[in-house]
């Protein structure tokens, strides 16, 4: 062991373990009674359990903490690292950690004071995710394979942001994120100390775990004081940064789950938050339901259901973390040779993990097949095109490569390569919205869009392969042909697989609709803005009655749908928005200003028409409704104490 001057690593291991501990317990204590005084105070009411006013931004204990006993570490050291190296390693350390972990504090205790919007705490969070990034902390390489921008960026930021609300949302009770910190800390620094890895990473471990310890001694229940955001978002910072930093040197998947089971309770309480939140958001179309919008179904709050003990919860979650940590340092050391009993044991603890947090995924399971339901199945064509497009791409690829098989000069056989002419095209495709179209019901706009999008990713594509192409020196010469004609030919066959796919399996249905959701060129006061009621077969009659024309100047200008049916809420249909459903014309009205609406549906209910009417009367819009009869394109008026209206 490398020793400082007369100190063993060990020895002052213990020693700033201790120190931090101890330093800890005043400034929690102090804060108990200073905090109050800045009106940094956690009233009780929605979902707190808490009956009393709580000192809140407690966090600041284990932060202050962390850094004067950091500073005391590396004091003692020198300013060198354990293994004798220079001063600019921990610069860079500083630099790379230092500037996120201060923005990320000064943040929660803004939002502990003020209570800030979850955008701008979501927005500073891809910030410090970006910085992490082009600072060198995110992920460059993965289980040995370097990773490009467009993966290795999005990666990182997905990373940062998960791991930081990990921390935040499962402090939702007494003791329990500053106890699973201290934990995840803990297994860190055992598995640093085995691995070998950076003494400097060991030592922050052991000082941020002493210091989390002696703030736990005041926040297990019945809490005194609490963490905040100020601590949590600390928390989950300081761990995606170390998880990170140790992920990239691992070269097996098993190495990989250490750092990430460390945190696992976290991390598989906030996938399970997403999941559960997607599927109320937009299978069972819950009102006022968001990913980011709390609830009470997370881990500890079903196992409190259980034990009806917040202290049996807070044991039961620690015992959960040791089971998810150890689980993964004992299928690292056996799985070199018995590969099998390493995934075994991990299926162990994950049985385990499920088994004591309550969790039954056959009622999940169930749960959400009749979710499915809800939308109808054909819906679901619209969520699986990424899919789709990713199958359909591949697939060219591989007739493409297919062809150029026998070029000993070529190999397009790699995973980086692969990944270079696949991944650009879902995630550009994704960011532009075009994934939001309902296909079944989509315009010439929506395929002009598509178009737009893929040849972007077509250039983001051929960038990414001619820089690939200038680091192996092709030049001009055969190599440099081949892979021209290859991306050429590749570009054009994917095109067509998805272009064929859109048209073949949605794009027939509106064939005969020669202008939809078309712009009115110019102002003119006498036309209307219109929302259409209703987004199935007679809203596509109307938009074809209203466009298609010859000679005749518009009379309105639809710009949107509204649909009492959920599972088209959120969707583009005919290249309209659906707004929302009847209930919501309210606040549609107020974020939209609209003339008239329209009823372009077959069977409308009474209740829902009356509803109209009567929405129309109150703010003086008109309401019309659209009939086919008799081979004419009508509108009449359903209201007896309004005028007719010709067509």
């Amino acid at each position: 062991m490398q020793q400082f001057h007369t100190i063993p690593v060990v020895l002052l291991g213990v020693l700033l373990f201790l120190a931090s501990t101890a330093l800890s317990l005043l400034l929690t204590r102090g804060l108990i009674t200073v905090l109050p005084l800045f009106g940094l105070v956690d009233i009780p009411r929605g979902r707190h359990q808490h009956e009393k006013v709580v000192p809140r931004g407690g966090g600041l204990a284990f932060i202050i903490t962390f850094a004067l006993i950091t500073a005391l570490y590396f004091m003692l050291t020198g300013g060198l690292d354990v293994e004798g190296g220079s001063v600019i390693l921990r610069k860079k350390l500083l630099f790379q950690l230092g500037i996120p972990l201060f923005a990320i504090t000064v943040l929660g205790v803004f939002d502990d004071r003020f209570e800030l919007s979850s955008k701008l705490k979501l927005f500073v969070q891809l910030l410090i995710a970006v910085f992490f990034y082009f600072s060198g902390a995110g992920f460059v390489t993965l289980l040995g394979f370097s990773l490009p921008v467009y993966i290795a960026l999005p990666l990182t930021v997905v990373w940062v942001i998960g791991i930081t609300n990990a921390f935040n949302l499962i402090d939702g009770m007494d003791g329990v994120a500053a106890g699973l910190a201290s934990i995840s800390a803990f297994s860190l620094a055992i598995w640093f100390f085995i691995s070998g890895a950076s003494p400097d990473n060991l030592m922050f471990m052991i000082i941020f775990c002493g210091a989390l310890l002696g703030f736990l001694k005041y926040n297990f229940s019945p809490a005194k004081i609490f963490m905040g955001d100020t601590g949590s978002l600390f928390i989950g910072t300081f761990f995606a940064y170390f998880s990170m930093m140790e992920s990239v040197k691992t070269v097996t998947f098993t190495s990989l789950l250490v750092p990430v089971l460390a945190m696992g309770v976290p991390i598989f309480d906030v996938f399970l938050a997403i999941c559960r939140r997607l599927s109320r958001k937009y299978i069972h179309k819950e009102p006022g339901v968001g990913v980011m919008t709390g609830d009470h179904d997370h881990i500890h709050h079903r196992i409190q259901d259980e034990t009806k003990d917040q202290k049996k919860t807070a044991y039961t979650m620690y015992i959960l973390a040791f089971l998810m940590a150890g689980g993964a340092m004992c299928a690292v050391f056996v799985g070199d040779r018995m590969r099998f009993l390493s995934f075994a044991i991990l299926l162990t603890v994950l049985f385990f993990v499920v088994r004591f947090a309550t969790i039954e995924f056959y009622d999940a399971a169930t749960i959400f097949s009749r979710g499915i339901k809800i939308p109808y199945k054909k819906y679901l064509f619209t969520a699986i095109h990424p899919l789709m497009d990713v199958f359909l791409l591949f697939t060219a690829y591989m007739l493409i490569a297919h062809l150029f098989k026998n070029e000993e000069d070529f190999a397009p056989w790699t995973v980086k390569q692969i990944l270079c002419y696949l991944a650009p095209y879902p995630v550009v495709l994704g960011l532009s919205g075009v994934y939001r179209t309902y296909w079944l019901r989509s315009g010439i706009g929506q395929f002009f869009k598509l178009f737009l999008m893929y040849a972007l990713a077509s250039v983001i594509v051929l960038g990414t392969v001619l820089y690939v192409a200038a680091g192996k020196e092709l030049g001009f010469g055969r190599e440099f042909t081949l892979l021209r004609q290859f991306y050429g030919l590749y570009v054009l066959l994917g095109g067509v697989f998805i272009f064929v796919e859109r048209f073949f399996l949605h794009y027939l249905a509106s064939a005969g609709v020669k202008m939809l959701g078309a712009r009115v060129e110019g102002r003119n006061a006498e036309i209307k803005n219109t929302i259409l009621y209703g987004g199935g077969l007679y809203c596509r009659l109307f938009l074809t009655a209203q466009y298609s024309a010859n000679g005749q100047r518009a009379e309105r200008k639809v710009v949107g749908v509204i649909d009492d049916d959920p599972s088209l809420r959120g969707l583009n249909v005919y290249g309209l928005d659906v707004l929302g459903n009847s209930d919501e014309l309210p606040s549609i009205r107020k974020k939209l200003a609209f003339d008239e609406i329209v009823i372009a549906l077959k069977a409308v209910t009474e209740e829902n028409r009356k509803k109209l009417y009567d929405f129309g009367k109150a703010n003086n819009i008109k309401v019309q409704e659209f009939r086919l009869e008799l081979d004419e394109l009508e509108y009449e008026k359903n209201n007896p104490e309004t005028e007719n209206n010709s067509r």
